[in-house]
C-alpha cells in the first residue's frame, strides 16, 4: 500500500502522531481491524446513505397521497392562513399545529370550514369600542344595557328591541355581537335597518379565528368577552335570544359568566317583538331586578265551590308567562273537599308544561272541622305565606270567584318592576300592593265606584285627560299582589292587634268594621295597617272595556267567617248565595279578558304614569292631595296607638323599625 504524503511537511512530530493513531496490522487488535475491514463488510458511509434513502422514500409518499388532483377530491386540511375580513388580526399569526383536534370524515364537507382551531384567544375588534365608552361603564350602578348574540338570526330579533329601547333614552344600549359569521358590523346594522337615529353602541366581540374555532373554543370566547365587557360597560341586564336560534355554545359561556359575576340575564322569546315590548319601557335598575324578583300564588279555596277553583285553575294554565319561571301555586282547602275539586287536583300539574323540574304545586289541607271566627281565618290565611327574602319575594293573592286575562303576568311584572325597582322612586316605601282587579264598589260594599280621571293643569285650568291608573289606600283582595316587605310587616300587626284584642278593652272610636262581609276578615287588618302606615295600592286603568281579571258572581260563596251571618240574608227565592239588593258587588257584571298587547290597551302607549301624577284616593274613596294624605295618617296612628296599641299619653313615641310594628303598640312595655 503506499505511503499517503505527509500534509504537514516542516513537521516530523505531526507526521508520527499521525501513524500513532492509526490502527496497526500487528498483534491482536491488528487482525480485528482487519476483519471489520473485509471487501465483503458494509461500510458505515453506505448505512447513512440507505437510511436518508428511506426517509426521502417516506418522504415523497407522504407527499404525494396528500397532493391534490383532478381524478380525485382532496382530503379537506386545516388552513394556517389568517381569514380576511373584518375579524381577521391586524399581523398575521401562524396558529400552533398541535391546536388542532382531529375530525371523522363524516363531519368534514367540502363546502364548509373544518370547526376544530382551539387556541390561544384574542379580541382584536374589541379593545377599541370598550376604551371608547363614554356611557359611564366604570360606575357599578349606571344606566347601561347589553343585547348580546352569537347568531345572526338572533341578532336579527335582537337589534329591532335594541333601538326601541335606546330610542326611548332611559338606558344606555350596548350591542355585542360574540358569533363565528364573518360579517361586517356596518353590513350587520345595514341589513337590520338600524340607523344613527337608534343610538346604540355596537361592540365586535367575535375572536380571532371565529370561523375555524371549535364550539369549545367559541364557549370560552363568549364567557371570555363577556367579562371583558362587564369589566368596562358593567351593564345592568343582558338581553340573549331564547327563540331557539341561539349557539348552543354562546348561551351556556354567557350564562356561565355571568351568572358568577352576579349579572342580570333576560331571555327573551319568540314573540317578544309583540308581546313583550313593554320591557323597553323599563329603566336599567328595573331590568337588573328582572331575575332577582320572585312571585308566589295563594288561592284560599272554599267548600262547596269546585267550580269556581277549576275556572281558575284553568285562566293560570293559559297564562303567558314568557321567559320567567313559573310562580309557585299554594291552594289553601278547606277540611270538606268536594269529590269535583279532589278528581281535577289529581290531574292538576303545575307548571301545566313540562320544561321545568319538579312540581311547584303546594296543597295544604285545614284539620279543623269547625267554621273558623274572623281572628283565626286572618292569621290561618296569613300564615300561609313567608317571603325568604322580604325586599324581593311577594305573594299574588287571588280570590276563587276571579278568572283572569292571559296576559295578567305581563301587567304585573311590567308594573312591579317599574314601581317597585326603578332607580329615584322614593315613593315606593309607601306601596302596599298592586291590584289586577277593579272593584265595582267601595269596600262597605254598598255604593258603586266610579275610577277617578287622570287631570292636569294647562293655563292655571285643570283638563281632565281621560283613564288612568290611580292610587287608593283600600286594599283589594280579589286578586292582588302584596309586597314582601309589607307582608312581613303585616304579620307582625296581626299579631299585636290579636295580642291586644285579648288583653285591652274594645275600642271605643277603631271599633266600627269598614270592611263588607263579602270580603275576608283579614282585608280589616290590612286596611288598618294602611291607614296607619299612610300605604296605598295601585289600580289598573284601560282604554277599553277589557279587564285583567274579571269576577263570577254565578257561584258566588262568602267568606266561611261569615258565611252564616250572610247566609241568615239570604233571598230564598235568588240563585245566588247572597242578596244582590244587600251586597252591590253581587250585581256586578262579568267583564272581558284582555288577549291583546299590553301596551295596546293601557293610555299613553302604555308609558306608566308617574306615582306623583297619579289621582290619590283615600280609604273612603275621596280624592286627595299627598300631603293631606300623610297628615290623616299621623292622626289615625295616634288614635291607633291609644286604643288598640295600649299607649298612654305619657308614653313617647317609639322609633319605628323597618318590617315590624312594635311602634303602634306599647303592651310589651308595659308588662315588662
Amino acid at each position: 500500500m503506499p505511503v499517503p504524503q505527509r500534509r504537514f511537511h516542516g513537521d516530523e512530530e505531526l507526521g508520527k502522531k499521525d501513524d500513532d493513531h492509526k490502527p496497526g496490522v500487528k498483534g491482536p487488535m491488528g487482525r480485528a481491524w482487519q476483519q471489520r475491514r473485509l471487501p465483503n463488510g458494509p461500510r458505515r458511509s453506505n448505512l447513512k446513505r440507505i437510511a436518508l434513502g428511506f426517509l426521502v422514500v417516506i418522504g415523497f409518499y407522504y407527499f404525494f397521497k396528500n397532493m391534490p388532483t383532478d381524478l380525485e377530491q382532496p382530503r379537506q386540511r386545516p388552513s394556517y392562513v389568517p381569514p380576511s375580513g373584518p375579524n381577521a388580526p391586524a399581523s398575521k399569526a401562524v396558529p400552533n399545529r398541535y391546536d388542532f383536534v382531529t375530525k371523522t370524515a363524516e363531519d368534514e364537507t367540502p363546502d364548509a370550514p373544518l370547526h376544530n382551531f382551539n387556541g390561544p384567544i384574542k379580541f382584536y375588534q374589541l379593545a377599541s369600542t370598550l376604551h371608547g365608552v363614554k356611557t359611564r361603564g366604570s360606575d357599578l350602578v349606571n344606566q347601561n344595557v347589553l343585547f348580546a348574540a352569537a347568531s345572526l338570526k338572533s341578532a336579527a330579533n335582537l337589534l329591532p328591541i335594541a333601538c326601541d329601547t335606546a330610542i326611548r333614552a332611559r338606558n344606555y344600549v350596548h350591542f355585542a355581537l360574540m358569533g363565528r359569521d364573518d360579517i361586517s358590523m356596518d353590513i350587520l346594522r345595514s341589513v337590520n335597518g338600524i340607523g344613527n337615529d337608534c343610538n346604540i353602541v355596537f361592540h365586535d366581540a367575535r375572536p380571532d379565528f371565529s370561523v375555524q374555532s371549535s364550539d369549545w373554543r367559541m364557549e370560552v370566547s363568549s364567557a371570555a368577552a363577556f367579562k371583558h365587557i362587564n369589566d368596562f360597560v358593567n351593564p345592568q341586564a343582558t338581553f340573549v335570544d331564547s327563540s331557539g336560534d341561539e349557539e348552543t355554545w354562546f348561551s351556556k359561556g354567557l350564562k356561565q359568566r355571568a351568572g358568577s359575576l352576579g349579572r342580570t340575564v333576560i331571555e327573551l322569546p319568540e314573540n317578544a317583538e309583540q308581546n313583550l315590548m313593554w320591557i323597553t319601557l323599563l329603566d336599567s335598575s328595573s331590568l337588573s331586578a328582572w331575575n332577582k324578583v320572585s312571585i308566589n300564588i295563594i288561592i284560599h279555596a272554599q267548600p262547596s265551590a269546585s267550580g269556581s277553583l277549576i275556572r281558575l285553575l284553568e285562566s293560570l294554565k293559559k297564562a303567558d308567562f314568557f321567559a320567567s319561571s313559573y310562580p309557585p301555586l299554594t291552594i289553601e282547602l278547606p277540611h270538606d273537599v268536594d269529590e269535583p275539586s279532589k278528581r281535577y287536583l289529581e290531574r292538576f300539574k303545575w307548571p301545566p308544561k313540562g320544561d321545568q323540574s319538579g312540581s311547584l304545586l303546594t296543597l295544604r289541607h285545614r284539620i279543623p272541622q269547625h267554621s273558623l271566627n274572623a281572628d283565626e281565618s286572618s292569621a290561618r290565611f296569613l300564615e300561609g305565606f313567608w317571603p325568604n327574602n322580604p325586599s324581593s319575594s311577594h305573594v299574588l293573592v287571588l280570590s276563587p270567584q276571579v278568572e283572569l286575562s292571559p296576559l295578567f303576568y305581563h301587567y304585573l311584572k311590567y308594573t312591579m318592576l317599574e314601581y317597585k325597582y326603578a332607580s329615584n322612586n322614593p315613593s315606593a316605601q309607601n306601596l302596599l300592593s298592586l291590584s289586577l282587579d277593579l272593584p265595582s264598589t267601595y269596600l262597605n260594599d254598598t255604593a258603586s265606584f266610579t275610577p277617578p280621571s287622570a287631570n292636569s293643569t294647562v293655563g292655571g285650568n285643570v283638563i281632565t285627560t281621560g283613564t288612568s291608573q290611580f292610587l287608593w289606600q283600600a286594599p283589594n283582595s280579589n286578586a292582588a299582589l302584596f309586597f314582601g316587605d309589607k307582608w312581613v310587616e303585616l304579620h307582625d300587626f296581626v299579631a299585636e292587634s290579636l295580642e291586644s284584642q285579648r288583653t285591652l278593652p274594645t275600642p271605643t272610636t277603631l271599633n266600627e268594621k269598614l270592611v263588607s262581609k263579602t270580603y275576608p276578615s283579614w282585608m280589616e287588618h290590612v286596611l288598618r295597617l294602611a291607614r296607619a302606615r299612610g300605604y296605598w295600592t295601585i289600580y289598573p286603568s284601560f282604554e277599553t272595556e277589557d279587564r285583567l281579571a274579571t269576577l263570577h258572581n254565578d257561584l258566588y260563596q262568602p267568606p266561611e267567617e261569615y258565611s252564616e251571618e250572610v247566609n241568615a240574608e239570604i233571598d230564598q227565592s235568588d240563585e245566588l248565595t247572597a242578596d244582590p239588593d244587600h251586597y252591590l258587588s253581587l250585581k256586578h257584571s262579568e267583564t272581558s279578558l284582555i288577549k291583546t298587547s299590553i301596551l295596546t290597551m293601557l293610555p299613553n302607549k302604555g308609558d306608566l304614569p308617574k306615582v306623583w301624577d297619579m289621582p290619590l284616593l283615600s280609604w273612603d274613596g275621596e280624592q286627595i292631595v299627598v300631603d293631606d294624605f300623610h297628615r290623616q295618617a299621623v292622626n289615625y296612628s295616634n288614635v291607633f296607638r291609644r286604643e288598640i296599641g295600649g299607649c298612654g299619653t305619657d308614653d313617647m313615641e317609639k322609633v319605628r323599625v323597618d318590617l315590624l310594628a312594635g311602634d303602634l303598640f306599647c303592651l310589651k312595655d308595659q308588662k315588662t
